[in-house]
Parts: C-alpha cells; structure tokens; sequence
C-alpha cells in the first residue's frame, strides 16, 4: 500500500483528517504557516517513504466568484518568481472524478507566497502577475520538495478568506509553533487593535465553512486522496 504524505499550515486544517481511523490516516505535518518550514517538513515525508504529497487546507481568493468554501484542485502552482510547478495529471484527474459534484475549481492555478497576502488590493496585484485563483502559504514549498525528490504531488484548497476579506496584518503572529491559535495573542491583538473585532468575526465564520468542505473532501477521496 502506497504511504502519502499531507502538508497543513494550521492544526484545524490537519483536524479535518480526523475523519479517517487513526491507523488510516496519511502522515501528516503542520508547518505552523510557515513556508520554510513546509518545504522542510515534505522532505522529511519523502524521505520517510511518502510516495505522494499533498497540500491540502484552507488559501485565499484571489477571483470575486470564489466564496469561502470553494474548493480548488490546482493543476500549477506558482511561485512569486514566476517559477511554475505542474501537479500530477493523472492524479489530478482521479481526484477530479472523486469530488464530482462538490463544485471544485479546477485546471487553474494556485499562487504560492511566502507571506500572509491580506488585502483585497494585493489580491488583485498577486491575480494579475500570475492568473491564479487563489493563493497559500504551504503549496509552492511543497511542490518545490516533490520536484526536487521526482514524487508527485497535488493541490486541494479550500477558500477561507475571499477576495474582498481584509486580514489583520497582525494575525498571523498569532499562530504558535505546533500550528494552533494562541488566544493570548488574539486578545492582545485585539486590544491593541479593536476596530478589527468585525472582521475577525466575519473571518471566524468563513474558516468554520471552510473546515467543513475540508472535512466533506476528506470523507469524499479517502485516506489517500486518490493516489492509488
């Protein structure tokens, strides 16, 4: 049986797995929403065997017909170099099969970006420079390792912030190193920056739509998300 290997930014995103048996479940690693961190982390689940990787969690919209929940099946990922990684076709396509029904976006790219991309203007910049319709922090790494390492990979994204969302520039710094959110710092932020209380709300109930389309692709392609 073939072993795969997941890549997630946030511990919510890996939880939407808990769908699976724990002796089912791919092996998975949470970079915390930190691009270094992801890239190092597929290469350690290459070399533990993984004869697949995924990048699979939540991303932003960067097209205004994509809601918070969308899901998208990216067949490129690129990078803000211009650098292009294709996903596996045939994989892809089995996975295409698999959520028939779901809506996914598919046959379109996904931007990768080192850094939280939080404004709908910067959106706009980021869809213009490279035609992709969404964007994340995790896929561009992992791609670049599957690359390097001659394994596939694929891309399943669900849109949590949409294209008109504005993020709080200081909400990433509230996500600690095992990849969950410190409510410490959510407080802080919140009191040192109060007029952002409605958009964490609104941001709040967008990531509990998106963790449920996680959930329902999960349950939909299996533990190993079509790879066989």
């Amino acid at each position: 049986m073939k072993r795969l290997g997941v890549i997630t930014g946030l511990t919510r995103e890996a939880d939407c797995l808990n769908v699976f048996p724990p002796a089912r479940r791919p092996l998975v690693r949470c970079s915390a929403a930190r691009t270094a961190r992801a890239y190092n982390q597929s290469l350690e689940l290459i070399a533990e065997g993984c004869q697949g990787l995924v990048s699979f969690g939540t991303a932003g919209g960067l097209m205004p017909d994509l809601e918070p929940g969308a899901l998208v099946l990216a067949d490129s990922v690129v990078r803000d170099d211009g650098k292009v990684f294709q996903a596996s076709k045939p994989w892809l396509e089995r996975m295409e099969k698999a959520v028939d029904g779901l809506g996914a976006v598919t046959g379109a790219a996904i931007a990768g970006s080192d850094t939280v991309v939080a404004n709908p203007e910067a959106k706009r910049v980021l869809a213009a420079k490279t035609s992709a319709v969404a964007v994340d922090m995790e896929s561009h790494a992992v791609a670049r390792a599957a690359e390097e390492a001659g394994v596939p990979f694929l891309v399943v994204r669900v849109v949590a912030d949409a294209l008109g969302r504005t993020l709080p520039e200081w909400i990433l710094g509230t996500v600690g190193e095992s990849g969950g959110t410190r409510p410490g710092a959510v407080l802080s932020g919140l009191a040192q920056h109060p007029w952002d209380l409605p958009a964490l709300v609104g941001l709040a109930g967008d990531n509990r739509k998106a963790m449920a389309a996680l959930r329902r692709v999960a349950g939909r392609v299996g533990p190993l998300f079509c790879l066989e």
